[in-house]
């Protein structure tokens, strides 16, 4: 695992931290890789967006 993904699914990083990162590393990353870890922010992106949405349809 590379240190985004250690940092990020330990929550160590936001999203946005984990995509600057992702950002300023890629070059050196394997292009699977690259995908699986853009996939792994997309959904906590997602989810956080959902529950937002949840947490305001509740207000």
């Amino acid at each position: 695992m590379c240190m985004i993904c250690v940092d990020f699914q330990k929550q160590k990083m936001t999203t946005n931290d984990a995509r600057r990162a992702l950002r300023e590393m890629r070059e050196g990353m394997d292009d699977d890789h690259v995908k699986e870890v853009t996939e792994m922010i997309q959904k906590v992106e997602k989810e956080q967006q959902s529950k937002k949405s949840s947490d305001d349809d509740q207000d």
